[in-house]
């Protein structure tokens, strides 16, 4: 993308939230922004300018990776609906949101009518039932609504009010599994919200054997003076890795000449460190089966290479490139084997460092966990105090975040392309 990438990389944070259907199956997702302003923060004053410039390079590379079907909520600010900015926009993929600070004025109502009628989906962002808003619902095709911020009766009226009308409820900000089955016993039939990544702590619960097995495969991979003929016979022991493995060498993105058949062969060609980092992917989201899997799998190796990349480009980090990626890696273990993060790290040879990070949320180390949390909930206010307090170039934040939304997108891919649902 050359010039119009790197202009992109450097001035802007970018979201990427899931949106799940009623059976947990991703939906598409939301695109959310932030100008980084240079060097400082700043606020989207000119809400035209981000948009177009999402539009311009955001939506491109985002979309390359999502998968048939899905779709992209993308924010549109009053100028740009006017300006028909919309029309940049594939109508199959993009659906476009109105931001709730848009009012309901003629203008704006003939954009929309004209944009339903080439075939855009609409969703309303953040219906509270307020007064006014009513010809916005006879077009959306999706109302939003803020579970968080409504109380239960409220919203309760909201959704028998709209499950009258012809538009599908989507619930904002569905933070645990108990307000998701709320939410989708009022008539709620998408979801966007982080319940999916918070730990459901089961005492007593018990790992699965391959789960045991891919734990001590993990742990063994995760000291820095593994043993490369362990790890050869760890995967040796699991079928479902050793075919994704040979599988994965044996692909075009590698043109070898000849094919190989055995793991020794395979880590002779693609050496340890980069066999350990790939095994890492593919062990966290065998832990954790399905869509959501799938999203926590994205998150983990996303915040991975992030804080790998980060630590590269600042000046004092108080930990290693690679602690930092196993920092990354490690943030959601805890909700993969529903136990808490204290047994687990019991169970893993990490350095202390990691280990404090994970666990004690005041750490200095955690300060990073902090930071990438509030990049993937778009806290754009607790992301600036973040970066200002712990002396963090915004710059480096936001092009190190995209570049690993992308790099993540890529092995997540890489690995769904070598899994063969046929083998246990």
């Amino acid at each position: 993308m050359g010039e119009s990438c790197d202009l992109f990389l450097d001035s802007f944070f970018v979201a990427r939230q899931p949106v799940f259907d009623a059976d947990k199956n991703i939906w598409g997702y939301e695109l959310l922004f932030r100008n980084s302003g240079g060097s400082n923060f700043a606020d989207v004053s000119n809400e035209d300018a981000a948009t177009s410039q999402i539009i311009a390079d955001g939506f491109g590379l985002i979309q390359e990776d999502i998968e048939e079907g899905q779709r992209l909520l993308v924010n549109f600010p009053r100028n740009m609906l006017l300006d028909g900015a919309a029309d940049f926009l594939p109508p199959d993929v993009c659906v476009i949101e109105i931001l709730e600070h848009v009012q309901p004025k003629q203008d704006i109502l003939q954009v929309l009518a004209d944009l339903k009628g080439d075939g855009y989906t609409l969703a309303l962002d953040d219906y509270i039932g307020q007064e006014g808003f009513e010809h916005f619902v006879e077009l959306a095709d999706i109302v939003k609504v803020d579970c968080l911020g409504l109380d239960p009766d409220k919203l309760e009226d909201i959704a028998q009010t709209l499950g009258k009308l012809n538009v599908q409820l989507l619930a904002e900000k569905v933070e645990d599994d108990a307000m998701f089955n709320r939410c989708r016993e009022l008539g709620f039939e998408l979801f966007q919200g982080f319940f999916f990544s918070q730990p459901e702590i089961i005492p007593g619960k018990k790992i699965s054997s391959s789960n045991i097995n891919r734990m001590r495969l993990l742990g063994s991979i995760s000291s820095t003076d593994f043993d490369v003929e362990d790890i050869t016979n760890a995967i040796n022991s699991d079928v479902s890795v050793s075919y994704r493995l040979l599988k994965f060498i044996n692909s075009p993105t590698f043109g070898l000449p000849n094919k190989v058949n055995s793991i020794q062969q395979a880590i002779a060609l693609i050496g340890h460190r980069k066999l350990a980092g790939w095994l890492r992917m593919i062990l966290l989201s065998d832990m954790s089966a399905g869509p959501t899997g799938d999203e926590l799998a994205f998150l983990s190796i996303k915040r991975a290479k992030f804080l790998e990349l980060l630590s590269r480009e600042m000046e004092y980090c108080p930990l290693s490139a690679e602690s930092m990626f196993m920092l990354g890696l490690f943030s959601l273990l805890d909700v993969f084997l529903g136990r808490s993060m204290e047994e687990l790290m019991s169970e893993l040879p990490v350095d202390k460092d990691i280990m404090d990070g994970l666990i004690d949320r005041e750490s200095k180390p955690a300060v990073f966990i902090n930071v990438v949390e509030a990049l993937e909930k778009a806290d754009w206010d607790k992301l600036e105090s973040l970066v200002k307090v712990n002396n963090i170039n915004p710059l480096y934040v936001s092009r190190t975040h995209l570049a690993a939304m992308q790099w993540a997108n890529e092995i997540v891919a890489m690995n769904r392309s070598t899994a063969d649902p046929d083998v246990e």
